[in-house]
């Protein structure tokens, strides 16, 4: 068994169960120097002749470190001709050399700002300040530490359901399911296909801790001391990186028994950009760290970020954001979260914990409003805000409006009694509190949703979650209406926000192989009606002119079906795809922009999958001329008939009638000699039950 343990939760003013505060000191900077952006007026020389001469966007992209996948995510929301625009471009390693030269050592470059975080003592900033190519100058704030307060007793865990499949989620099973994250687990989707990028105070033990260890990492870097590691140093706070690991296994974890991650299928990109602190020690966050940790995973192409971190009150002599200045284009982060969201990233950000209630003049409890810190206030992303697991807001969640009236948060999530991986340990695992626990669990929403239909733009994931929140009344005139500035547009529902797309596929479909066919198996749902004869695999070897296509056929009352291919008709080398219709029209296919993508039928992971009921597949040829062949299974062992009736309801064979264990079957060529043309119809009877198709005999 883990140790478990009861964390104290966040503060009044603190993001997350620890003071996550930041200092961003390389080695060497002097005491008795401060931080600074020195922003450039250009990037130099040669802009418009470098992107003249620099080729296709692949070719400019690779030169600029964007990977290609950047450059997918982006193709969705930008002309093919703006893929790539002048904030991509490096800051001009001349005006740098220049800051250097002056005394400067630079910290964080920024290509989306266009500047430079320097450490330098004070006096000789106004000379940097008078340099030609400078446009402006202004402080690095630095974050406030907040003491953290106790945390509230663990809340009763939900008892496991049929919707979640044979996931043991053990304590993290209610803050998943609460969302309705389980019943996609369920479907099979768990966010394969997404890249997820992380921003927090690193991620200790995440190669071997028991539920992190075996999660796809791509990439990580601390961007606090620049280097590739971001675990936990032996110079820094001892809780340093315990957050990050606890956000990571809520997000892509897998401990059965333990914890299961909201979209544990996906890959990470892992970005330290903030600095824990002890008791009232004067360490700080800055802001710099977080937009060169954000425009990285830009770079190399998450699709979705998720960070608990947010600012507005900082250290003196540091002037803090005013309330006026949370207009979602003011701080420096949500001017990095709006860039990146017009690149095509979806960014999930934490409120904060400035909530609080008061009695109002009736003696009704009320939440005070305008209590968020940014980047919580940028547009086109989503504002997390906390709820206890019956969807009641917790009492520390920050609200909104912004400063310029936008409804905030966008959405809220479970908050409280969120169980993830103690990232001091290699095992142990703890309940904490806050809007960074509520927010990697609306990241992994948006993941599956992304995962369930790959086209989306993060703006069409963004409202498929906005448009399917469920609204929450607390009895007061500040839920009265939705949205509103408690609940946003209301409590995420992933399963709904992935449905209201059309139809979904698993992400995790399986192959049955044996002398005869290639059993598929995979679940397939939609809020509309799903179109039966529009449920089709098809397939192709290379050597072949066009596709064949097989039928799923559905088991009954579940969402599972099962299509079988003769298994004379492919070989290692066959490609295929999924495709399926609803009746309101949407079509969905597996890949989502097959036929140009295929996948190879054989890369599909092979199991004996066994329906829970009686299954009759489709006989294969049908039409058919002389022999065709049966397909069945079923999952209790029992006496089998399979039978031929003519339209009369005469029977005029009989195919199987002998005892079977349970499994799949494919029946001997059956010759239909003695038949005539016309239709006919074949039953199957066993313990479980019956089931009947028809077959066309063509002469």
């Amino acid at each position: 068994m883990p140790n478990l343990k009861l964390k104290i939760s966040l503060g009044k003013n603190l993001l997350t169960i620890f003071a996550l505060t930041c200092i961003s000191v390389s080695a060497g900077f002097s005491q008795t120097s401060e931080r600074y952006w020195i922003y450039f007026r250009d990037k130099g020389t040669g802009v418009q002749k470098f992107f003249s001469k620099s080729g296709d966007a692949k070719t400019l992209a690779l030169s600029l470190g964007i990977s290609s996948r950047a450059l997918q995510r982006r193709a969705k929301v930008l002309p093919h001709n703006r893929l790539i625009d002048e904030s991509d471009l490096s800051v001009s390693e001349k005006y740098i050399q220049q800051l250097q030269a002056a005394g400067a050592k630079i910290h964080i470059v920024s290509r989306w700002l266009n500047a430079v975080s320097v450490e330098i003592p004070p006096k000789q900033l106004h000379a940097l300040s008078l340099l030609s190519f400078v446009a402006r100058v202004a402080p690095v704030r630095t974050t406030v530490f907040r003491g953290p307060q106790p945390s509230p007793p663990q809340i009763p865990m939900l008892e496991k359901s049929e919707h979640t499949a044979d996931l043991n989620y053990g304590p993290s099973l209610t803050q998943l399911a609460t969302e309705r994250i389980t019943d996609l687990h369920a479907l099979g989707i768990i966010g394969k296909g997404v890249v997820v990028g992380i921003i927090d105070d690193g991620f200790n033990n995440h190669r071997v801790h028991t539920a992190l260890k075996n999660i796809h990492v791509l990439d990580e870097y601390d961007f606090i001391h620049n280097i590739t590691d971001t675990q936990h140093q032996p110079w820094e706070d001892p809780n340093q990186g315990n957050h990050g690991a606890g956000v990571l296994s809520s997000i892509a974890g897998f401990d059965p028994g333990n914890i299961i991650g909201g979209a544990y299928g996906v890959s990470v990109i892992l970005a330290k950009t903030e600095m824990d602190s002890s008791g009232n020690a004067d360490f700080s966050s800055e802001e710099d760290t977080y937009v060169a940790g954000l425009e990285w995973e830009e770079r190399l192409g998450a699709d979705i970020v998720s960070s608990s971190l947010a600012y507005k009150d900082f250290n003196p002599p540091d002037t803090s954001y005013s309330y006026s200045s949370l207009n979602g284009h003011t701080t420096i982060v949500a001017q990095a979260a709006s860039i990146a969201a017009r690149k095509g990233v979806l960014l999930c950000t934490a409120m904060g914990n400035e909530g609080y209630q008061y009695k109002d003049s009736s003696g009704v409890i009320v939440h005070a409003l305008g209590t968020l810190w940014s980047p919580a206030d940028a547009d086109s992303i989503l504002a997390v805000g906390a709820t206890l697991s019956d969807e009641e807001l917790a009492s520390f969640s920050s609200t909104g409006p912004a400063a310029d009236g936008r409804i905030k948060p966008d959405v809220v999530a479970q908050g409280t009694s969120i169980y993830w991986a103690n990232g001091a340990t290699t095992s142990d695992y703890y309940f904490v509190q806050g809007t960074s626990c509520s927010t990697p669990i609306t990241a992994s929403a948006a993941a599956l949703v992304l995962s369930a239909h790959p086209q989306l733009t993060p703006m069409q994931v963004r409202q498929a979650i906005l448009h399917t929140a469920v609204h929450y009344n607390d009895g007061t005139s500040q839920t009265s209406v939705y949205p509103n500035n408690l609940y946003g547009y209301g409590f995420v529902d992933a399963y709904d926000a992935a449905l209201v797309n059309g139809p979904v596929l698993s992400n995790s479909p399986v192959i049955a192989v044996n002398a005869d066919a290639v059993i598929i198996s995979t679940s397939i749902k939609s809020s509309s009606r799903l179109l039966l004869d529009s449920l089709l695999v098809y397939f192709k070897r290379p050597q072949d002119v066009s596709f064949q296509s097989v039928r799923f056929l559905p088991e009954p009352a579940a969402d599972d079906f099962f299509a079988s291919i003769p298994a004379n008709l492919v070989d290692s080398t066959t490609l295929c795809y999924f495709s399926a219709r609803d009746s309101a029209g949407r079509i969905q296919t597996q890949p989502y922009n097959a036929p140009d993508s295929l996948f190879t039928l054989f890369t599909l992971p092979v199991s004996k999958p066994v329906p829970s009921s009686l299954l009759l597949l489709q006989n294969f040829p049908n039409p058919f001329n002389l022999t065709t062949q049966f397909q069945y299974a079923f999952a209790v062992s029992s006496h089998i008939k399979l039978e031929i009736f003519d339209v009369l309801g005469r029977k005029v064979a009989t195919v199987i009638d002998e005892d079977q264990p349970a499994g799949f079957y494919t029946t001997p060529p059956f010759n239909a000699a003695s038949l005539s043309s016309g239709i006919y119809f074949y039953r199957l009877t066993g313990a479980s039950g019956s089931a009947v198709r028809k077959m066309v005999v063509i002469k």
